[in-house]
């Protein structure tokens, strides 16, 4: 009786630390396989200061083009911002990487007695690698996102907890490689984009 009465409270902590934790760190990986040559593929999407192939960007501007530290602010087709820094541009192994740095916000909430903002993609400390590879004739397109949800404390809001989060990142990655697979293939299932979500 006497151990059960001890273990009480160490299960307690267990269980208030799955429900109460902050944010964990998550990394999505979406790929498409494409009917086209690598460099093809590699070659209407290299360019840091264009992203017209994605549905979800209105325009882009970028203050150095592909060198690193090139800052790129971008206008979504619905309204507000997100500006990114160039991390690593490597042509030869037809890869970029790079950073959010700042977004605009859509509404502001009250949660816990404070306001929140809600950003365009609901998350924080958010990097992402675009690459192309050649895979039996073919081009492989792999876009890994890595990223933390936007509320920062324990028991976020619906609006900005890892759900959320996932949700927005899913839609921007899928959105961008569906267009860009039926580009090349017009008849194309977006089923063909497989995803893979690590936390």
């Amino acid at each position: 009786m006497k151990k059960i009465i001890f273990l009480l409270p160490l299960l307690w902590l267990f269980s208030a630390n799955i429900f109460a934790h902050g944010p964990v760190r998550g990394k999505m990986t979406a790929t498409v396989t494409i009917d086209a040559p690598a460099d093809k593929v590699w070659e209407l999407i290299k360019n840091y200061d264009d992203m017209s192939w994605h549905p979800f960007i209105k325009s882009v501007s970028a203050d150095k083009g592909n060198e690193k530290g090139s800052v790129r602010v971008l206008t979504l087709a619905d309204g507000g911002t997100i500006t990114e820094e160039l991390k690593k541009h490597d042509p030869k192994k037809m890869s970029y990487k790079y950073k959010i740095t700042e977004m605009s916000a859509v509404k502001t909430i009250e949660h816990a007695g404070k306001s929140e903002e809600v950003p365009v993609l609901p998350v924080e400390n958010y990097a992402a690698t675009l690459s192309v590879k050649e895979k039996a004739g073919k081009a492989e397109v792999t876009w890994v996102a890595t990223y933390y949800r936007a509320y920062v404390n324990n028991n976020p809001p619906e609006e900005l907890n890892e759900a959320t989060a996932d949700a927005g990142v899913t839609a921007v990655l899928k959105a961008g490689l569906g267009s860009l697979l039926q580009k090349f293939e017009p008849k194309a299932d977006l089923d063909a984009i497989t995803f893979e979500m690590k936390r």
